[in-house]
């Protein structure tokens, strides 16, 4: 908390206007630093539980570079930063094709004595998480690693996929009893073919950096009949663990979302706004939003139910 009310008061000099420079249909290769963008940079991260030394300094350097009299300064980025882990549709297409459609309420156990436990894939700190990045989605999280370092599968399954695939570069996609796919890709060699059964902790690959990747890294996502999902809400990186035995998928015109199945649903009362809701339970917007599986705010009705932890 301290580290917010000190960038507030390090930015509180600067006079608030809109100028950040948006392209959509090309990764930008330059950012234009002014004034608005540190704004900007610096409300974003007021939505943050955490902000880390390492972004502080970047909005110091970013100011030390306005105070040399001038409106804004053009920086050239890391070309493979802004390609970092994002697929093009026709990778999608190919790996993912919509087997079903998805209902709007399901409830999915992930382990038990039939179905077997969950493994961690890989230990190592998450480096990227789910999320827009970018005006693009990364549909997945990111866990750094060495070149070589055993994959293992997540769950008990049968291997679906074990092949290059465009950006995915190396990837491989287990299919599990509930439904579910989990999918490990930018491995630098297969221990695994398609067909073949695996059970959870077996060793499916080692860690690489093929396809679209700018260093060694594993990308991990879950899947549920083509359309992905939060990992992290599903299972805890940190603790190797599942939140929950099972989960809950919702799906509606919004967005298909996953939660543990012992996650509290707030029931929508008359008057009620996703900013008063959030406030309620001390959440931020962003988090209530991605709770539920949508990156933008729409009319909720009298009645309807909403995850809140």
């Amino acid at each position: 908390m301290r580290k917010r009310f000190a960038i507030i008061y390090f930015l509180s000099s600067f006079w608030l206007q809109a100028q950040v420079p948006i392209d959509t249909l090309k990764p930008p290769t330059t950012i234009l630093v002014s004034k608005s963008y540190l704004a900007h940079y610096v409300d974003s991260l007021l939505e943050l539980d955490k902000v880390e030394e390492s972004t502080i300094e970047l909005v110091k350097y970013y100011h030390s570079l306005l105070k040399q009299n001038q409106s804004s300064y053009t920086l050239s980025l890391n070309p493979n930063l802004a390609d970092l882990n994002f697929y093009d549709q026709v990778d999608e297409n190919i790996l993912f094709p919509l087997t079903d459609t998805i209902a709007a309420y399901e409830r999915l156990t992930l382990e038990s004595q039939t179905l077997g436990f969950y493994s961690l894939p890989k230990m190592g700190c998450v480096t990227s998480h789910y999320g827009w990045r970018e005006g693009r989605m990364h549909k997945g999280i990111d866990i750094d690693l060495q070149r070589g370092d055993v994959i293992v599968s997540a769950f008990d399954g049968k291997v679906r996929v074990a092949k290059k695939s465009g950006g995915f570069g190396n990837v491989v996609i287990i299919m599990h009893p509930n439904g579910l796919e989990t999918v490990y890709a930018h491995l630098s060699k297969f221990k695994v073919k398609p067909g073949q059964v695996v059970l959870s902790g077996q060793p499916i690959g080692l860690g690489g950096s093929t396809g679209r990747s700018s260093g060694p890294h594993l990308h991990f996502e879950i899947r549920y009949k083509g359309k992905d999902l939060n990992p992290e809400t599903i299972v805890s990186f940190t603790e190797s663990k599942t939140h929950y035995p099972e989960i809950i998928i919702k799906n509606n015109k919004h967005g298909v979302c996953a939660y543990p199945g012992n996650s509290f649903l707030h029931t929508v009362q008359k008057g009620e706004s996703w900013y008063v809701i959030a406030s309620k339970y001390g959440l931020s917007m962003n988090q209530l939003l991605a709770m539920n599986g949508t990156k933008k705010r729409y009319y909720l009705k009298v009645g309807q139910t909403i995850r809140v932890d």
